[in-house]
């Protein structure tokens, strides 16, 4: 049985951490740990290696990044939305309108 990583959004790379080829994960296990004693069956005392395709160490740290993200502020959504329902929300056009035109120019890239 094999698993399947699809390639990930390139784009990412500067939000989660550093370069995907700048790690090398490599896990030695040896014959005592549980991992390994569940599928031995050569020798005492011999080990497997694992190593982690790159896409599998970024997905590693997005995943870490995304836990250490904090929970929605329920309490700040409901202020705003009576912000808005009342007309007191105030919208700044021109930060809307920048953040469109850095965001459009960092996909063009």
């Amino acid at each position: 049985m094999s698993n399947s990583i699809n390639p990930v959004d390139q784009g990412m790379h500067g939000k989660i951490g550093d370069k995907i080829g700048e790690t090398a994960t490599t896990r030695k296990l040896d014959a005592a740990s549980p991992a390994a004693s569940e599928g031995a069956q050569g020798k005492a005392g011999a080990s497997d290696t694992v190593q982690l395709t790159d896409s599998a160490k970024l997905l590693e740290r997005l995943e870490k990044t995304l836990a250490e993200t904090p929970a929605i502020d329920s309490a700040r959504i409901d202020a705003v939305r009576a912000d808005i329902e009342s007309g007191n929300y105030a919208i700044n056009a021109d930060k809307i309108a920048d953040a469109l035109l850095r965001t459009d120019l960092e996909l063009s890239e």
